[in-house]
């Protein structure tokens, strides 16, 4: 199974003032999901096209899981469109950053912190999404420029990494990176990482 890194600039004032309230009260009654997204479809995207949604929107979905609601909440506060992630480069940059040893939790960096919600985590693709809130946005940028020219010189063990990589790549996946965590900054958001 191929995991392609995906990333997408993640409003998390919004996500935690309006969209998380929602999905903690659809823990225990997954109406409460439906009927928010019954009242606020034009808001939301369809995850899988991009497409805003219309008052048939739940045609596209066939019983909706919670995780699926989840999906579509998620789309109040991203543009399904901007996708901007590392692709197949994610696990060589993940290493290298590790390799770095300059983070205190190295893999937030390219994969986020997971939501949890109650007991719940809301991993609608089953693969592994994370958030970068908008207050860490800028810190970790910062020390990832801080250490653009380290990053040259770190091993990375590449038969452990799941895709073959050359160093030229990760080392302009990593600048990529860097661009991503820039974008946040300037949009004044946070990310949402997901495969």
């Amino acid at each position: 199974m191929s995991m392609e890194h995906k990333a997408f600039v993640f409003d998390t004032k919004t996500f935690h003032t309006k969209i998380e309230p929602v999905m903690k009260d659809s823990i225990a009654d997954h109406e409460v999901a439906r009927q928010y997204i019954c009242e606020h479809y034009s808001q939301l995207q369809s995850p899988y096209t991009g497409e805003t949604l219309d008052e048939n929107w739940e045609e596209e979905f066939d019983a909706p899981t919670l995780q699926e609601y989840f999906d579509i909440m998620l789309t109040a506060c991203y543009d399904v469109e901007d996708e901007i992630g590392l692709g197949y480069l994610w696990d060589a940059v993940n290493e290298a950053i590790v390799a770095l040893d300059v983070f205190e939790d190295p893999q937030v960096v390219v994969l986020g912190k997971e939501i949890k919600i109650e007991d719940v985590q809301v991993d609608p693709g089953a693969m592994g999404l994370g958030l970068i809130e908008q207050e860490e946005v800028l810190a970790i940028r910062n020390k990832l420029l801080e250490n653009k020219e380290e990053i040259e010189t770190v091993e990375v063990e590449t038969e452990d990494l799941l895709y073959d990589v050359e160093q030229d790549e990760w080392i302009e996946a990593y600048e990529d990176l860097c661009g991503i965590y820039e974008e946040a900054a300037r949009q004044e958001k946070g990310l949402l990482f997901t495969f």
